[in-house]
């Protein structure tokens, strides 16, 4: 019964993923503003949890994912993220419901 009731909860956890990227209408979003809006949904995540669902997401490819470098040297990266065309369908039903998704 956990193992059930933790994929439903990564499944909704993936969904409000991408609707937060969808209502952001398909711009790219700051990967620490992502995780604050996840954490005022009632699903914080740590950085590895977070990747792992934007890694699943991204095979699916409902998302890109992007790091942004500030030149040689200086080591400051930004990630950022958006959902893509193929998440919007998803969510509009115009594909096949992916099971790892729940709006």
């Amino acid at each position: 019964m956990e193992k059930f009731s933790q994929d439903v909860k990564h499944e909704s956890q993936r969904g409000v993923i991408l609707l937060t990227l969808i209502y952001r209408g398909l711009e790219w979003v700051p990967w620490p503003e992502l995780r604050k809006h996840m954490a005022r949904q009632g699903y914080p995540l740590p950085d590895d949890r977070l990747q792992f669902h934007l890694n699943y997401l991204a095979g699916g490819q409902y998302v890109e994912v992007e790091t942004l470098r500030a030149g040689r040297g200086v080591g400051v990266e930004l990630k950022r993220v958006r959902a893509t065309k193929r998440a919007v369908d998803l969510h509009d039903g115009r594909i096949a419901a992916d099971p790892g998704v729940a709006f």
